[in-house]
């Protein structure tokens, strides 16, 4: 089995990597800076320079990954507004300025878009999985209640629209498309605070992913396989 995983450096992505590694999958990992990605390195995986927000970064992961299969493509990288330095209290509709905006939409939106198209022919050689890591903020039934990065809120639900439109463009070539909110996790994003584990998380989420099938695409799942609200 081979698992494409973006933004695997630390946090989920990084769980993921090593929970495929151990299941011994071939594990093809993206980050910003590999030279950096120590931990990452060391779970075996072949990591190779990524940054969503750059298309000729995605061509050249492309290209590095060349004609190879891919079973799953796990589109785990992403940001919210204090990436790109917005102060955390500046985040709401009416504070943050369109260019963050527009920054945070096009890593997280534009990015998995670009990149999961690339792979479609390497994708469909498996009939694999695509699993886009979205949140329960791009959810419109849930943001009424939480959620006051306005960016990441809607990048995550531009991304849900992304997975549909995906999962129909990849449905006659038998590969699966689906949005996942991972869980609130304790990463650098969810804060110490948060409810689960991302080693925890990362062993659930592949053992839904092994589970998914046609059937499944175009849905919006939770880290469990259950189904999230639109």
């Amino acid at each position: 089995m081979r698992v494409v995983i973006t933004g695997a450096n630390r946090g989920l992505g990084l769980a993921l990597s090593q929970v495929y590694r151990g299941l011994g999958a071939d594990v093809i990992a993206g980050c910003r800076t590999p030279s950096s990605a120590a931990d990452l390195v060391a779970t075996g995986a072949e990591v190779h320079a990524f940054d969503q927000g750059s298309e000729g970064s995605i061509d050249a992961f492309v290209a590095a990954i060349g004609g190879r299969s891919v079973d799953v493509l796990i589109n785990n990288a992403g940001i919210d507004a204090t990436a790109v330095g917005v102060p955390s209290a500046e985040r709401s509709v009416m504070e943050l300025s369109g260019e963050a905006f527009l920054e945070v939409m096009r890593v997280n939106v534009v990015g998995p878009m670009l990149l999961t198209r690339a792979l479609i022919t390497n994708l469909a050689a498996t009939c694999g999985r695509v699993v886009n890591i979205s949140s329960q903020v791009g959810s419109m039934e849930v943001a009424q209640r939480i959620g006051r990065d306005v960016s990441y809120n809607s990048s995550k639900a531009a991304l849900n629209m992304v997975t549909i439109k995906l999962a129909q463009a990849f449905k006659p070539v038998g590969v699966a498309v689906v949005a996942m909110h991972p869980g609130y996790l304790r990463t650098d994003m969810g804060g110490p605070s948060a409810d689960l584990d991302p080693a925890d998380a990362a062993a659930r989420i592949a053992d839904t992913i092994a589970t998914l099938t046609l059937d499944n695409s175009a849905t919006f799942i939770r880290w469990d396989g259950t189904v999230h609200p639109w």
